[in-house]
């Protein structure tokens, strides 16, 4: 098989009219076709059906069926059994039509999702009518052959070939998390097979008699023999895979043994029968095996170590680069460690085509490591995780010399091209150079209902030795078993499984060819599609903007800012706007140069967006800085995402111009690849928050059809514009009204009541003031003793909290239960406690050993209020609570207000909401607190704003003397409570309040409620 990479092969529009043939298209064009084929497969079922024994439904004197006779067809339970079929069946149609997403439109750019081709489509559909089950060859010949025959079509396009008398070997697996749980599961026992032999061969054990003359090659000697029984652990824990995967054969060609009595006598020894921690303990294994991956791995690795009981401790994180793939350097020192502490490796996988970047690792590199290590004596295998970029493989795959029904003619095509012309765009030299390596994982994870444009449920695994089958096997493994076709349920994970997806890809593979000029040139428009997209994300911005956006993938001249924009020029005047002909045909190689090197390694778009805003006390309106906080863009992009996917049950799918997804970055994952791309978005990187992040998939080979790019383009843009607006408004602090809930009775104590999310509120405040008329003071301690369980609140109409605290006097409205007592006038304010609630200043946990209030007052009467350290989180203020200390408190110490922490680990209590009050606080309740001197200034912010007073107290700003509690004892709560959870945590500040969380991906429990009771409602089912 040979590989070759052209930029383009612009010959002619058959390209696409080819690609435009195996789909039913965006708007049903080939409606037609399908019906025609669907009526012809239901036909040719029919004739089957009436050709097997046709006796069987034959009466003695008339040819009509004896078994569903025209009289049972005429009978009323038949008719009403028709008639509730079609029903539910419409039921059921008009659900999907109404309220499915339009996966299979040029405006779905979301997850990994297209329309499932029609090849696949029908060779599903016509096998289902006979249901095969593929977990045995007798139950299932003809689709078990096909999935034998499809494993060995993805072996040759992903490079594997025949290596001396062993050959590659793949099968269909329902998807790639099974896929990948079935190499864990083989690297595993992989691994202690040669622990189990030795243990088989010990003196009077079953193998005993062959201890003596059997060697094998170590790892760091692949040319000398050495007596298998004379290898310490470490070696056996890495031998070469080849070395292992050859010791039945050799058992048999040199011993004799046959595979019947070699399965008998390992059976007692094998991992799979005593497990691993057998051994681990008994040759004193001190360091768990682990795998080594990306940071940024599929959620199906550790859950795979979990089911494989490997741990998903045991699965390392290697940290990635700015460009999301694995640091090679971060995984040269892991192996090195491991090495050093002669600590054995499963595996190391690589990940060609990340699910949330597109990124590919470097393959080739680790191919390289290996090999290096290998020579130290240290193995392991290396896997290929390449669920979603398998089969850009067959972009480099030459079409066999023999012409297949596959097969597109290349040769040049004088007609004119059309409008909806689109040419192939070749692969990023790194990913075509990955994907050409390939073949030298020793295990690949493909999932064809991905790129291959095949029904869910279908991902497959191949390995390049066949060999590697029977290390999962539960049946003897034959010497050359599988030429003429074998029980593929007794390897893997699965035991019953559709022969219907394996008819499906098989039947797509034969009619589009797994070469460039077949499923090649499919994903070769796919990557157009995706290179004409990213020219708009990459040039959408720039600083005259009131918004960024920034891909994940930088451009070219990044850092260079003169270079940057001379970058998004040439892409705004040679590549947006222009047709795919002029495109192809423009001379200058720098256009063909930029299309190649945007976007990510694989069609995985990542994308967020910023916003300007007036600059802070500055009244000059041209003057504007890019937001720096994450948890706003976080939200400016959740609010994209909501206008741009369906959560809501109400939405109308038809109603919404574009799809998107989304996913969440976050730094533990990601590390110096998500700092930067914080850094470009204007944002800081200190308090290391998540970045909720934006996607768009292309799989589709028709959006670059008729500038179907940028027509999403735009559709995205005005989205982006409009939710901007609201955005920016809640993060410009305006005049506005402004509530603080009042405490007690001998001194005036003004709380503040905060919005974590609104500039205005984004402050915990905690002020002393005086009511200038007496009368007024007087009226207020009477109508408090009158109602001491009623909170009283004083409303300032029409100001900033600066110019509340700016000025000498402030009016505002005394109200209880909602209505005004009186107005008044305030003067001497005093901030007790000022702390910004900026997201970037909030705490990363909740408190794990204590709960902290603040504690103000006088030495008659005590409030507190609990610390805002994180979000979301509660406000719970009390007044006059019941203090029984072991060393009393001054006042001096009461009015600039002090910490109290309460004996409750408040993180096992967060996050407070209704469904989960603090029970804690209520009348009455008497906790254990700790008061302690406040080490911070009354204006100073987080994070850290609540110490541990048991740690070092070296970088704090006070003495060594306040790190010791005050006076520790009792509290008692009384009357006068304040509780929220609702206001404090809002979000959406606009009116269809559609937002709730806007660093969760998934659609809340609310809206699948929504959901639920939609779907039951309309097929009318009992919940």
């Amino acid at each position: 098989m040979s590989h070759t990479s052209p930029s383009y092969d612009p010959s002619s529009p058959a390209l696409h009219e080819a690609v435009s043939a195996w789909f039913l298209g965006p708007q049903a064009e080939n409606a037609n076709l399908l019906k025609e084929l669907f009526s012809q497969m239901v036909d040719s079922h029919s004739r089957a059906r009436l050709m097997y024994h046709p006796e069987d439904g034959a009466s003695d004197s008339f040819m009509i069926s004896v078994f569903i006779t025209s009289e049972i067809k005429g009978s009323p339970a038949f008719e009403d059994a028709v008639k509730n079929l079609r029903q539910e069946f419409t039921r059921l149609t008009d659900l999907l039509n109404e309220k499915s997403i339009p996966t299979y439109s040029p405006r779905y750019a979301g997850h990994m999702e297209f329309e499932s081709s029609l090849p696949s489509m029908l060779g599903w559909l016509a096998t289902m009518l006979y249901n095969p089950n593929n977990v045995a060859f007798e139950a299932s010949p003809i689709t078990t052959l096909l999935e034998l025959d499809v494993g060995m079509q993805l072996c040759e396009m992903l490079g594997y070939s025949r290596s001396g008398s062993i050959p590659p070997w793949g099968h269909i697996a329902c998807d790639g998390t099974v896929a990948n749980l079935e190499s864990i599961w083989t690297a595993r026992n992989l691994k202690f097979y040669p622990l189990a032999l030795k243990e088989a061969m010990c003196p009077r054990a079953p193998l005993g008699f062959i201890a003596h003359a059997f060697c094998v090659h170590k790892c760091a000697s692949p040319n000398e023999l050495t007596l298998f029984r004379d290898l310490d652990v470490w070696d056996l824990l890495n031998l070469r895979p080849e070395e292992i995967l050859s010791i039945p054969d050799r058992l048999h060609t040199e011993f004799r043994i046959s595979p019947t009595f070699l399965d008998k006598a390992l059976r007692p020894y094998i991992i799979q029968t005593v497990g691993k921690e057998f051994y681990e303990k008994k040759d004193e294994i001190e360091h768990p095996i682990q795998y080594l991956l990306s940071s940024t791995k599929h959620y199906s690795w550790p859950k795979g170590a979990a089911l494989a009981g490997i741990g998903s401790c045991n699965v390392i994180d290697i940290s990635v680069g700015e460009n999301a793939r694995m640091d090679i350097a971060e995984l040269r020192n892991a192996i090195e460690k491991s090495f050093q502490e002669r600590r054995a490796i499963y595996a190391v996988v690589a990940i060609i085509g990340s699910t949330e970047e597109g990124a590919v690792d470097s393959l080739d590199q680790i191919i390289a490591l290996r090999k290096e290590y290998q020579s130290k004596g240290m193995s392991f295998l290396v896997h290929a995780d390449a669920a979603w970029g398998g089969y850009f493989a067959s972009m480099i795959t030459e079409k066999p010399v023999q012409r297949t029904s596959g097969s597109i003619s290349s040769q040049a095509d004088d007609r004119t091209p059309r409008r909806a012309y689109v040419p192939f765009l070749a692969l990023k030299d790194h990913t075509r150079r990955q994907l050409e390596v390939l073949h030298e994982a020793d295990s690949i994870t493909i999932d064809p209902h991905k790129t291959g444009y095949c029904p869910f449920p279908a991902g497959a695994l191949c390995y390049r030795d066949s060999r590697m089958r029977y290390m999962v096997t539960w049946s003897s493994p034959y010497l050359n078993q599988g030429q003429n076709g074998e029980s593929i349920g007794i390897y893997g994970v699965e035991g019953s499984k559709p022969g219907a997806a394996a008819a499906a890809v098989y039947l797509h593979h034969r009619i589009v060819g797994l070469h460039q000029e077949g499923h090649g040139s499919l994903l070769g428009e796919a990557c157009l599609s995706c290179a004409r997209i990213s020219a708009h994300w990459a040039a959408m911005s720039d600083s005259s903007t009131p918004y960024l956006v920034v891909p994940l993938n930088k451009l070219r001249a990044e850092p260079d800012e003169i270079g940057v924009k001379e970058e998004k020029d040439f892409i705004r005047k040679k590549i947006i706007g222009r047709s795919n002909n002029e495109i192809v045909n423009d001379a200058d190689p720098e256009v063909r140069a930029e299309l190649r090197a945007l976007g990510s390694d694989l069609n995985i778009n990542a994308l967020a967006c910023n916003f300007r805003i007036r600059k802070a006390g500055n009244a000059n309106t041209n003057i504007w800085e890019v937001n720096d906080d994450v948890e706003e863009a976080n939200y400016l992009n959740k609010c994209i995402f909501d206008r741009l996917s369906l959560t809501n049950v109400d939405d109308n799918p038809m109603d919404k111009p574009l799809y998107i997804s989304s996913t969440t970055f976050a730094q533990d994952d990601y590390g110096k690849c998500l700092t930067t791309f914080k850094e470009r978005l204007g944002l800081e990187t200190e308090s290391r928050q998540s970045l909720f992040v934006l996607r768009n998939v292309v799989i589709s080979p028709f959006q670059s059809a008729a500038d179907f790019a940028g027509e999403i383009a735009e559709i995205f843009r005005r989205t982006l514009v409009e939710e901007m607006q609201h955005v920016v408004a809640r993060n410009t602090c305006t005049p506005q009204e402004h509530i603080f809930i009042m405490q007690g009775t001998d001194k005036l104590f003004l709380v503040y009541t905060p919005l974590f999310h609104k500039a205005n509120g984004r402050q915990q405040l905690i002020i002393s003031a005086e009511m200038i008329e007496g009368v007024h003071w007087s009226r207020y301690v009477k109508d408090k003793d009158a109602h001491p369980n009623e909170t009283f609140t004083f409303s300032i109409p029409s100001a900033t909290i600066a110019e509340i605290l700016q000025k000498e006097t402030v009016e505002g409205y005394v109200y209880r239960r909602g209505t005004v007592v009186f107005e008044c006038t305030l003067c001497n304010i005093r901030v007790i406690k000022h702390r910004s609630l900026l997201s970037k200043w909030r705490d990363p946990d909740y408190p794990d050993t204590f709960t902290p209030f603040y504690l103000y007052g006088t030495l008659e009467e005590q409030h507190i209020d609990h610390m805002l350290l994180r979000a979301p989180n509660a406000q719970l203020a009390a007044e006059n609570v019941d203090l029984e200390l072991d060393n009393p408190l001054c006042e001096e110490e009461l009015a600039d207000g002090l910490l109290v922490y309460l004996a409750l680990n408040e993180q096992s209590m967060q996050p407070l909401h209704p469904s989960c009050p603090p029970l804690f606080f209520a009348p009455d309740a008497v906790m254990y607190v700790e008061v302690f001197r406040d080490p911070f200034a009354a204006v100073a912010h987080g994070p850290g704003l609540a110490p541990k007073f048991d740690d070092d107290p070296q970088d704090t700003p006070s003495t060594s003397d306040s790190w010791q509690p005050l006076a520790s004892g009792s509290m008692r709560l009384r009357s006068g409570f304040f509780v929220d959870y609702i206001d404090l945590n809002k979000q959406d500040f606009k009116a269809d309040n559609r937002i709730s969380s806007y660093t969760e991906r998934e659609i809340s429990e609310e809206g699948k409620a929504g959901w639920r009771n939609m779907v039951f409602e309309r097929m009318a089912m009992r919940g």
